[in-house]
């Protein structure tokens, strides 16, 4: 999300959340407005689903204890966010 925003220009901080880097893509039209409700479930997954798989279970949140995260949330989590890369890269490579 940050790449797109550099390289189309977009205003965003260097330490942006998921949060505020998709508001930035949405508010700059990487998303058509008409899609914008439908992609309501997009909108939440990018910003809670897939960082808080990341954050909670694994990575940041287990703390000195290694944590085992079951392998179903790890594919879940992998399959959604490659699925969010795919789309916004190829809906950014779409814009003029």
């Amino acid at each position: 999300m940050k790449g797109i925003c550099v390289k189309r220009c977009w205003a965003h901080g260097a330490n942006d959340t998921a949060k505020a880097l998709i508001k930035v893509l949405f508010d700059n039209g990487l998303v058509p407005q008409f899609w914008c409700q439908h992609f309501t479930a997009l909108r939440a997954t990018l910003e809670a689903g897939i960082p808080t798989v990341r954050n909670r279970p694994g990575g940041h949140g287990q703390g000195t204890e290694v944590i085992q995260v079951p392998q179903h949330l790890v594919a879940y989590a992998l399959h959604m966010t490659a699925s969010a890369i795919v789309f916004l890269a190829e809906s950014e490579k779409a814009m003029p």
